[in-house]
């Protein structure tokens, strides 16, 4: 561990466990959302496939599994990451660092599927020497006010 860290156990003033838990409720709202229609297609598919209509079988299985996965990628999987970073924010491992602020970009980058803006920091080496050190802030967050 490097000399200036320090781990620490307080809960994270940027994020609480109600931002888990409507980014938890938001998910499953999007599941249902997408599943209603899905499951609907798939349904037809199998009255279909049971009737044997095997065109029209192969047509709704193709466009009900097209739907799910383009629903999918539009709408389930960057909540997930964001679930997953809120997850890992709240209860992963935290260390609190006091250092130089330098700047924030005004870009917006993704990272593992989750919007954040890059910010670097002045740190010491072990000889003494500066260097910068960049680290990631939550593009949905506000960036708190400098002192």
């Amino acid at each position: 561990m490097i000399a200036d860290e320090q781990v620490t156990t307080e809960p994270s003033s940027l994020f609480s466990a109600q931002d888990q838990a409507a980014i938890r409720a938001q998910l499953k709202k999007r599941l249902i959302l997408v599943l209603i229609p899905v499951l609907v297609l798939l349904g037809a598919a199998i009255y279909f496939a049971i009737q044997r209509n095997e065109v029209v079988t192969d047509v709704l299985t193709i466009v009900s599994l097209s739907a799910l996965i383009f629903c999918y990628d539009l709408f389930l999987k960057p909540l997930r990451c964001y679930q997953r970073h809120l997850d890992n924010v709240i209860s992963g491992r935290r260390r609190a660092v006091d250092l130089p602020f330098l700047a924030i970009s005004d870009d917006i980058s993704l990272v593992d599927g989750v919007p954040y803006r890059a910010m670097t920091c002045t740190d010491l080496d072990a000889k003494g020497r500066p260097y910068d050190r960049l680290f990631y802030f939550d593009a949905e967050k506000p960036f708190p006010a400098s002192k």
